[in-house]
């Protein structure tokens, strides 16, 4: 689960179309549960050059 605890809008987009939560708002969560093991990239579409990695074993 992620949580936005910024004052301004985010996104959790995978670089695979596997999810994408839309905008998140202050406080707001995402959720998604991985049927996969591996390494998962993902990126904030409004502010591209936030990104991340979920690892799945």
């Amino acid at each position: 689960t992620w949580t936005n605890l910024d004052s301004v809008a985010h996104t959790v987009t995978s670089e695979t179309d596997l999810f994408d939560s839309g905008n998140l708002a202050r406080n707001a969560t995402f959720s998604y549960s991985f049927a996969d093991r591996g390494t998962f990239s993902y990126y904030c579409a409004i502010h591209p050059s936030m990104r991340g990695k979920v690892s799945v074993e």
